[in-house]
């Protein structure tokens, strides 16, 4: 197995498994994600197992967290331990950088993967596009403010009126 950064060539499987994957609610404008990976505040990973590819994983940077934004393996991927190995290479790629990612209240199969993963609880719940989410980290001692540095990056000023966090 290994990881690279996509090009412009994998755009297409790429772009195919995110519409596949992830509910309209939960995808950004995908020109939107590119864009801010020119821009070098993203970054999209190809995951390839056997020069072949099967998944992706796309980041978003604060000054000292990553944001796993999105990660998914193909479903025919599925189930033979290629996600735990790609998720164990991302972590390793990037082992001075704690990682964070957000949960929909919904994905409790996605959850548990990530909590087997090296992935924590944190307490930290969020609204972003109408979505309660929560956030699990690499970080046992994640601060909310520790995330606002990923959002401020990828939103600006007004990341407030787009991620907020809330009590449960």
């Amino acid at each position: 197995m290994d990881i690279c950064t996509a090009g412009s060539l994998d755009i297409k499987f790429i772009l195919d498994l995110y519409q596949k994957t992830f509910p309209l609610r939960e995808r950004q404008e995908f020109s939107l994600i590119e864009r801010r990976t020119a821009m070098g505040e993203m970054e999209i990973l190809l995951i390839r197992e056997e020069r072949k590819p099967i998944g992706f994983a796309i980041l978003a940077y604060g000054e000292r967290m990553t944001l796993l934004d999105y990660f998914v393996i193909a479903e025919r991927y599925r189930g033979q331990g290629l996600g735990s190995a790609a998720l164990e290479l991302i972590l390793e790629l990037y082992e001075n950088r704690p990682f964070f990612l957000e949960n929909g209240e919904s994905q409790d199969a996605a959850k548990g993967f990530f909590l087997r993963n090296g992935f924590c609880e944190t307490g930290i719940h969020i609204e972003q596009g109408g979505n309660c989410l929560e956030l699990l980290s690499t970080q046992p001692e994640l601060s909310f403010g520790e995330c606002e540095q990923v959002y401020r990056s990828l939103f600006g000023a007004n990341y407030r009126d787009i991620v907020k966090r809330v009590n449960k």
